[in-house]
């Protein structure tokens, strides 16, 4: 068996050929064009992936699901997200330099459960822990709450209760804790920013959270919420590590020559896991292949690594399944246009 380093000289190697060829072709393709240019002398246009345009969706994307509600600062309340998310604030918790505000505060709400909404509002699971190692996290909810009176953002005084959806008790998970956006750089405070999840301490007692559960009854049959508490304002995620015991390795994502950090997002969807989803976001300049932090990829695992840029106003994505092998090196020849709701339910029907 070729080992990595064999598998990536030999696909260099094979891009210098490739390259070499491409060249000549490319040399063809403009001197016939020169030859065919019009008077006013227009070059051909040649669509590009844009970067600026696919991180404007992203934005957007989160921007589009921001809920408001209005609540009364000395009373607090609930407020129940359209996915089923409910926040409760007690009375007075909303303040500015420590001290309560009065009157109405606008309560600012987005709820994040399914794979697609994390891949197009660029929101992975990706866990980073005390020793900097960065590892997949399985989720069961990512939450953006704000609160702010006259557009200034408010403190959290008291902490506010928050209970996710409802979900059957097959799919309950009882190692569920609570991650907090940010993390050591402390730098994920509004809705644009990215950022690796941390495990949180929110109550200040020097130990980790852990998500309770409360059971119910519904129409049809039981079922239990995850809550939890925070103290602080911005982005928390329900989250539990993606613990293997195997064998792991490194991926390496060898993308088309016109792709690079810049202009493409890239991540890792985990099969049977429908919230477990890393974002590809080291690009190896050497290699020109993208990869991850860890190098903990479970040897033998099925995946499916997703692209997508934004290419002349148009979505572009490509979905390949896999399964991982030592040294695996995954390619991607080429991306197809596509609509936002087309990707999301392909990508949401993954396995």
């Amino acid at each position: 068996m070729k080992t990595q380093k064999e598998n990536i000289t030999n696909l260099n190697n094979s891009k210098g050929v490739s390259q070499f060829f491409k060249n000549i072709v490319v040399v063809s393709v403009l001197t016939f064009f020169t030859s065919c240019v019009t008077d006013n002398g227009d070059a051909p246009y040649q669509p590009q992936p844009d970067g600026d345009a696919l991180a404007e969706r992203f934005y957007n994307n989160r921007v589009d699901v921001l809920q408001e509600f209005t609540l009364d600062a000395s009373t607090g309340g609930v407020i129940t997200g359209s996915q089923g998310t409910q926040v409760t604030f007690a009375p007075n918790s909303f303040g500015i330099n420590g001290t309560p505000v009065t009157g109405n505060v606008k309560v600012q709400l987005i709820e994040i459960y399914d794979k697609a909404s994390m891949v197009l509002k660029n929101r992975s699971t990706l866990g980073e822990k005390a020793n900097g190692d960065k590892e997949a996290l399985k989720s069961a909810g990512q939450f953006f709450i704000n609160a702010q009176q006259a557009n200034n953002d408010l403190e959290l005084l008291v902490m506010a209760e928050v209970t996710s959806k409802p979900v059957d008790f097959a799919d309950l998970d009882g190692g569920m804790k609570i991650f907090r956006a940010g993390g050591l750089d402390n730098d994920c405070d509004g809705i644009d920013a990215t950022c690796d999840w941390v495990e949180a301490d929110e109550d200040g007692d020097g130990q980790t959270d852990d998500a309770k559960i409360r059971d119910g009854q519904g129409a049809d049959g039981e079922f239990a919420t995850y809550n939890y508490d925070i103290g602080d304002f911005g982005w928390t995620n329900l989250d539990r590590w993606y613990n293997f015991a195997g064998a792991k390795t490194e991926l390496f994502i060898d993308v088309p020559n016109e792709f690079n950090q810049d202009n493409c997002a890239v991540y890792l969807s985990y099969d049977g896991e429908p919230t477990a989803l890393a974002r590809m976001d080291v690009y190896n300049t050497e290699l020109e292949m993208f990869t991850e932090h860890y190098g903990l990829i479970p040897v033998g695992m099925e995946v499916h690594i997703i692209m997508v840029a934004e290419i002349d106003g148009q979505l572009h994505y490509a979905i390949q399944g896999t399964t991982i092998v030592e040294d695996h090196i995954e390619v991607i020849t080429s991306l197809s246009p596509i609509s936002q709701p087309a990707l999301e339910a392909l990508i949401n029907g993954l396995p």
